[in-house]
């Protein structure tokens, strides 16, 4: 009730402002930005925040509470707007970002990822790469230059707050701001304009999703999604206020249409969209083993995802959970015990998508195509990834590797691209219907990788512990290498290689 009502009051507040045009104070911050940024100010004017009355203070206003703020002509303003900001108007879409995927992409800052990136390819000075690279995707913690009292320290003749320079400008989407809110709407939204044709155009998602170790954009731009989307672009009505698919657009799926946006349903009703972007997802295929994902959705709202085989809960239990919480300036870990509201299943997860397939494809090819996609991910999971983990694991337990040195030797380094970059892009090549991503810069990848670099590595890295050590990995290696799926290695049975070359001759003449 409280939740309902804080939105009758944001949508009785953004009416209010619709009815009139800009303050006369937001009218002061134009005509001068005018002439300082006359760029931003165009972008302002032809947005409809412009159209509905808001300002440049109704978004840049402060309190004297605000760390970040400062008197400039008058008004106390901030450079940084927060989806606290944007909630005053979009409560619903800042309720569902704060509980996704998108607002916790900001915790990369202790992973692998980032040891990379701050090690690796880091030092010495700040942590450029990390800053440049990692943290204007998955955002970061947006911090103030302080004085030895932790006060914030000010500049020029208006007294304005210094940014660390480190973690601003920054428009990650899991950015973690002063106010403690997690995220950066024009990470999507971009600023001033913020258009919706530009967070539904497929281009948006491509400035994180892409690259080696999550090649969405490249996967989708070669998919039949894709094609039909660039083909077609001048028919996907992006502009309109409302974009439900088979109602205001039929011509292809984007990446907010299948993973956000409305559709219609059975009997003619339509969905409507959700800012929780993980929603819809059945597998997750970030980690080195994939595994069905069901979601527990707690009564305050907070959500977590349980991957098979983890016991799931049962309404009305209380769990420990453990959420990450700013603190001045550093992420820390939190306890908190919380009542079950309900259980999403991997199955419920994955009707939720069908439904929005449904729009384009009959039951049997949505059905047939994630058998499809099902039986690639088990390829990669029993044949390469699980086996990978356990000698990995094993070779830990053995002190051949030091958990502590994660990248000391080659098969550490190998291992990581294994799963990280190679089966990940197999992974999403399936999922999203992207054929060479799938098999030649994923499974052939992957398999190459396996059999000519990971396991010579494990041997390697064996040797140098010891020649106990050696000799016991040599025989592991070779006991696996003697398993069905992988006796191919010591070359093709008679009948196998005669077909080949018959082929061979038949089709080239050779």
């Amino acid at each position: 009730m409280k939740r309902t009502l804080s939105y009758v009051l944001a949508a009785a507040f953004c009416l209010a402002a619709a009815a009139r045009p800009a303050s006369a104070a937001g009218s002061v911050c134009v005509g001068c930005h005018k002439a300082q940024s006359a760029a931003l100010v165009m972008e302002w004017e032809r947005s409809k925040h412009a159209r509905n009355g808001v300002d440049c203070l109704a978004c840049h206003k402060a309190s004297a509470t605000d760390e970040g703020s400062w008197l400039h002509h008058g008004e106390r303003v901030s450079a940084i707007v927060t989806p606290k900001t944007c909630a005053q108007c979009h409560g619903r879409e800042a309720e569902e970002f704060s509980r996704s995927h998108h607002a916790r992409a900001g915790e990369i800052l202790a992973s692998l990822d980032n040891v990379l990136a701050e090690k690796a390819a880091g030092m010495p000075g700040n942590n450029a790469d990390a800053v440049n690279g990692c943290l204007q995707c998955h955002g970061g913690l947006v911090k103030f230059k302080k004085d030895e009292k932790g006060a914030v320290l000010r500049s020029g003749p208006e007294g304005r707050p210094v940014i660390d320079p480190d973690t601003w400008p920054n428009s990650g989407i899991g950015r973690i701001n002063p106010d403690g809110s997690r995220g950066s709407c024009n990470a999507c939204h971009s600023r001033h304009s913020f258009e919706a044709k530009t967070a539904r155009s497929p281009e948006n998602c491509g400035k994180c999703h892409m690259g080696p170790d999550h090649p969405q954009i490249e996967i989708y731009n070669e998919s039949k999604h894709g094609i039909a989307f660039d083909a077609n672009r001048d028919r996907m009505a992006l502009d309109k206020d409302e974009w439900v698919l088979g109602r205001d657009y039929s011509a292809a799926p984007t990446c907010a249409t299948c993973h956000i946006g409305g559709h219609t349903q059975k009997g003619g009703a339509a969905a409507g969209n959700s800012h929780d972007v993980g929603g819809r997802i059945s597998w997750t295929l970030r980690p080195v083993v994939s595994a069905k994902q069901n979601l527990v959705v707690f009564e305050d709202g907070f959500k977590e995802d349980y991957p098979e085989p983890r016991a799931l809960p049962k309404p009305g239990d209380s769990v420990e959970t453990v959420e990450k919480v700013r603190e001045g300036d550093a992420l820390v870990s939190r306890k908190v015990t919380r009542k079950v509201a309900s259980v999403l299943t991997w199955q419920q997860r994955r009707a939720d998508m069908t439904a929005v397939c449904a729009n384009c494809h009959s039951s049997d090819f949505t059905g047939n195509f994630y058998k499809q996609f099902d039986s690639l991910v088990d390829l990669y999971n029993e044949k390469f990834a699980r086996p990978a983990k356990s000698i990995m694991d094993e070779l830990t337990a053995d002190g051949v590797l030091n958990a502590k040195a994660p990248f000391e030797h080659e098969v550490q380094w190998v291992y990581w691209e294994l799963w990280h970059h190679e089966g990940r892009r197999a992974r999403h090549g399936a999922s999203m219907m992207g054929p060479d991503y799938t098999h030649w810069h994923g499974m052939y990848e992957v398999s190459k990788h396996f059999y000519t670099k990971f396991l010579p590595a494990v041997v390697e890295a064996a040797r140098e512990k010891g020649p106990e050590a050696e000799k016991k990995w040599g025989a592991k290696v070779a006991e696996l290498l003697a398993k069905d799926e992988h006796v191919w290695v010591k070359g093709l049975s008679a009948k196998e290689a005669e077909a080949l070359r018959k082929y061979a001759k038949d089709r080239y003449g050779q």
